[in-house]
């Protein structure tokens, strides 16, 4: 029993550490060697526990999103109000989560919007419940409200889907490495929670 609990404790001395590297500096950045430098980390100890930094990365990235989903999912079953007031709140949970566990904002914004290309599908599998959070959350608010003749709700949800990651896409091409984590993270909340509010409100005021 020993043995096991020191194993334990290891592997997440560790996986403690690789959160701090790549939550303050990039994938490419990060090495399994910055991991042992700066954190006293033997190489052995290391690689004992774990295969290469892709595994590393890859499990602070899961726990990062299943983090802010189980966050956010105490939060939506308390949102009230309006539709449009539920979902300015939903947005503000999302910025106030990462004030509050700044260890995961370089995590989420490095795998959100510049991640490593060889990771790409696996990071998606990793993100899964936090997307289809998002989706319930535009479904349920979209349940609330009246829809105009012709729309359903799947349709709304689909199309607002395909846009967001046209809008997405634009968006990473503007990142600068050079602009804080926090920074490019609050930029992108206030742009996706206003586009959000012009599909479901428009655009003319009355």
């Amino acid at each position: 029993m020993k043995r096991e609990r020191k194993n334990v404790l290891s592997r997440q001395r560790i996986l403690d550490a690789a959160m701090e590297e790549f939550s303050r500096s990039t994938y490419n950045a990060v090495s399994m060697n910055t991991i042992c430098a700066e954190n006293n980390i033997s190489k052995g100890n290391l690689y004992h526990y774990y295969k290469d930094k892709d595994e590393l990365y890859l499990l602070c990235v899961e726990k990062c999103f299943d983090t802010i989903t189980d966050y956010l999912n105490e939060t939506e079953k308390e949102l009230t109000g309006t539709a449009e007031q539920k979902l300015g709140s939903y947005f503000d949970a999302r910025l106030h989560f990462f004030a509050e566990n700044q260890i995961y904002l370089g995590i989420f914004t490095s795998a959100a919007f510049s991640p490593p290309e060889n990771l790409v599908a696996e990071i998606s599998k990793r993100r899964n419940k936090f997307d289809t959070l998002n989706i319930s959350v535009l479904t349920r608010l979209l349940q609330s409200e009246p829809l105009r003749g012709g729309l359903s709700i799947e349709a709304v949800v689909r199309d607002f889907g395909m846009y967001m990651d046209y809008f997405n896409l634009n968006f990473k091409s503007e990142l600068s490495t050079q602009v804080p984590a926090e920074v490019i993270l609050r930029e992108h909340e206030e742009r996706c929670h206003r586009q959000l509010n012009i599909l479901l409100y428009g655009v003319i005021g009355k």
